[in-house]
């Protein structure tokens, strides 16, 4: 038994030194969890060896597995700590009774980011997650922000005209398309609802892809699913967003077939310091990863 135990770690010994890598000592950690009240524990990731803590923040009903390979990206930084967490109800996050508003949500990332003690602090949200880390500077302010980036989301859900207006939708197409569609629909045939969700997502999508994001999706049960989906429709933090320190580095990666003309019209009379790219459809992080990561280390370059 000794002499295989033996065999083996001279085998792994071989591996990492002809593995680049392994040429470099990286921190990686997973499977956390973080009690941040008597009612809440969070699921999270990190990684990396920097000082900079980075936080990723996923959508409605999708979890930290999302952020993968962005994960990976960060691994062995020299300058960046990599997070993500699974948000209350999601993922291997704690299943509340209560807690589903956008408010909430942003004093759960404020107790996390507590919780860990990160200050300076690059927050990344995505989708849904915009409202969560723009729900975030509303109650906290961008005191505790090094920089801030906004992936393929908006700080409010419903506009006037969903045509002109950085938002999900309009108020001429909010009850059916919207609040029926994904609220209503949870709860019936939700499996079959949610792969035409994924399959949205996603950028010609195959088979496995469309597999892969159901099953991270399918983790947040349905009556939450259709709770943080209505919350969401009354959810409003453009203000904050406006309002925030206009030296906080702001980047905005959006899709190239949804908002991306609407936004740059925004940034221009909101925010002309922020950067803005467009590429691929809702999960070009994950599809385009080397896209994205590029562009977002080209940003993470410029952040003192």
């Amino acid at each position: 038994m000794k002499k295989t135990l033996s065999l083996i770690t001279v085998a792994l010994s071989v591996f990492c030194l002809s593995t680049p890598a392994c040429a470099k000592e990286t921190v990686v950690e997973t499977g956390k969890h973080l009690k941040v009240s008597d009612e809440l524990t969070l699921y999270y990731e990190t990684t990396g060896n920097g000082d900079i803590p980075i936080v990723f923040v996923p959508g409605w009903t999708m979890s930290s597995a999302v952020f993968e390979r962005q994960r990976e990206h960060f691994s062995d930084s020299d300058r960046f700590r990599y997070y993500s967490y699974d948000p209350r109800g999601q993922g291997r996050s704690s299943k509340t009774g209560e807690g589903y508003t956008y408010d909430q949500h942003g004093r759960d990332l404020h107790a996390f980011l507590e919780q860990l003690g990160l200050r300076d602090t690059v927050l990344v949200g995505w989708s849904f997650g915009v409202l969560k880390v723009t729900s975030y500077l509303d109650q906290f302010g961008s005191d505790s922000m090094r920089a801030l980036v906004l992936i393929d989301g908006t700080p409010k859900t419903v506009g006037k005209d969903s045509t002109k207006d950085w938002a999900w939708v309009g108020d001429d197409n909010w009850l059916s398309n919207n609040q029926s569609y994904t609220t209503e629909l949870l709860t019936d045939k939700r499996e079959e609802n949610m792969k035409e969700f994924c399959e949205w997502m996603l950028e010609k999508p195959t088979s496995a892809e469309i597999k892969w994001s159901l099953d991270i999706s399918l983790q947040t049960p349905g009556g939450i699913a259709a709770l943080t989906n209505a919350t969401a429709n009354s959810a409003d933090y453009e203000a904050a967003l406006k309002a925030m320190d206009p030296e906080v580095p702001l980047l905005f990666v959006m899709g190239e077939e949804h908002w991306h003309p609407v936004v740059d019209q925004w940034i221009a009379a909101n925010k002309p310091k922020a950067k803005s790219v467009a590429m691929g459809k809702h999960l070009m992080f994950w599809q385009r990863s080397k896209e994205f990561n590029a562009e977002l280390d080209k940003f993470l370059d410029t952040v003192e």
